[in-house]
C-alpha cells in the first residue's frame, strides 16, 4: 500500500512539474522549424561581437544539396515564429573560396528586415523558430536567395551553387496585434480580422463622421510608444463611401508571404513619413499588441493622396507590433 502512495505521489510530482514550464517554453518545444543544422552548416564558425561583422570561417569547398540552418550562438529573446519579423545583419559568402560577397552595414538603425516562415524566401524560412539575440549558420542556393534570374554575372556563380549565410537577429515583432479585445464605440466600422491578421471593415449605413476619430480595438500589453519613436506597423486604408480598399500594401500577399511591415515615427500633430494627421497622433500613447481605427475626414486628409477620391473619407486600421530599437 505505501508503495502505491508513494507511486502515485511520484507520478503527480512529475505531472506538476511537467507543467510548470514557462509560455515561452511550451512555445519552443511546439515550433515547428523549415530548416535543421547539417552536416556543412555545422562546419560554419563565426567570432566577434554579435551584430557586428563577423570573423567566418569553413573548409572550402563547402557544398550541401539542402538548405541547412545551425545556431552559432543562441539568443535569449523573442521566439520567431511564422509570421512574424525580425529585424536582422547578415553576411553572405562563398562556399567554394571563402569570400565575402555581400553583407549589410551592420548599422543597428537601418537592419534587413524579414517576415518569418515563408519556405520561397530562404532567409525567412531558416529564421522561423530561431530566437532574438541569436547568430546562425546557413547554407543556401543562389536560386534560394536570388530567384530563377541569378546574381550579377561578375560572381560567376551558378544558380545551384551553395551560400553560407552568417545571420545576426537584432529584434524580432509581432506578427499581428494580439491584444485585448475592446468594447466597440457607436460611429465606427466593425473590424473582423481573417486568421493571418488581415483586417475587413464593415461600415455603417450612415454618413461619415465629420470629425476625426480614433478607436482603439485591441488593447496590447506591450511597450508604450512615445513621440519620436520608430513604431512597427502593419495597416489598411478602406473609404467610407465607397468601401474600396486603397492601400492594403502591408497586408498584400505576394508568393504567399507578407511583405515586411513598415517603420514610422509617431510624431503627434505633424509627420514627415506621409501619414495623415491623426495616424501618426493616434500612435503616441498606444501599445505594442494594440489595434486602432483612425477615421479621417476630407478636411483633415491634407496629404491629399490620388488614391483617395475628393470628398471620400478614409478609414485606417493599423496594428501596433513593435518598437524599432
Amino acid at each position: 500500500m505505501r508503495k502505491s502512495v508513494a507511486l502515485i505521489v511520484a507520478a503527480g510530482i512529475v505531472a506538476v512539474l511537467a507543467g510548470c514550464s514557462s509560455p515561452a517554453e511550451q512555445a519552443a518545444a511546439n515550433c515547428d522549424p523549415l530548416t535543421t543544422a547539417g552536416t556543412a552548416s555545422a562546419q560554419v564558425e563565426a567570432s566577434g561581437k554579435l551584430l557586428a561583422s563577423p570573423t567566418v570561417s569553413f573548409p572550402t569547398p563547402l557544398t550541401t544539396s539542402r538548405h541547412e540552418t545551425s545556431v552559432l550562438v543562441k539568443g535569449k529573446g523573442t521566439l520567431l515564429t511564422a509570421g512574424t519579423t525580425a529585424d536582422i545583419q547578415a553576411s553572405v559568402y562563398d562556399s567554394k573560396t571563402g569570400t565575402l560577397l555581400t553583407a549589410t552595414k551592420y548599422d543597428l538603425t537601418a537592419p534587413l528586415r524579414v517576415v518569418v516562415g515563408n519556405k520561397n524566401d530562404a532567409i525567412g524560412a531558416s529564421l522561423q523558430c530561431q530566437t532574438v539575440g541569436s547568430r546562425i549558420a546557413s547554407t543556401v542556393t543562389v536560386e534560394d536567395i536570388a530567384g530563377p534570374q541569378g546574381v550579377d554575372p561578375s560572381f560567376k556563380l551558378g544558380l545551384k551553387d551553395t551560400l553560407i549565410l552568417v545571420t545576426d537577429i537584432q529584434a524580432g515583432y509581432l506578427a499581428k496585434a494580439d491584444g485585448a479585445v475592446q468594447p466597440l464605440k457607436s460611429g465606427f466600422p466593425s473590424v473582423v480580422t481573417a486568421p493571418d491578421g488581415t483586417p475587413g471593415l464593415s461600415f455603417l449605413d450612415t454618413p461619415a463622421p465629420t470629425k476625426l476619430m480614433t478607436e482603439v480595438l485591441k488593447r496590447g500589453d506591450g511597450a508604450t510608444v512615445k513621440e519620436g519613436d520608430q513604431v512597427v506597423i502593419r495597416y489598411t486604408g478602406v473609404l467610407w463611401e465607397t468601401k474600396a480598399v486603397f492601400d492594403d500594401t502591408s497586408w498584400a500577399r505576394v508568393d504567399g508571404a507578407l511583405p515586411a511591415p513598415a517603420a514610422v515615427v509617431a510624431k503627434g500633430t505633424t509627420d514627415g513619413s506621409g501619414l495623415l494627421p491623426g495616424f501618426a497622433k493616434a500612435l503616441i500613447g498606444s501599445t505594442v499588441g494594440s489595434q486602432i481605427v483612425v477615421i479621417v475626414p476630407p478636411d483633415k486628409n491634407v496629404t491629399n493622396p490620388t488614391t483617395i477620391p475628393a470628398g471620400d473619407t478614409p478609414v485606417y486600421v493599423f496594428d501596433v507590433l513593435g518598437i524599432q530599437k
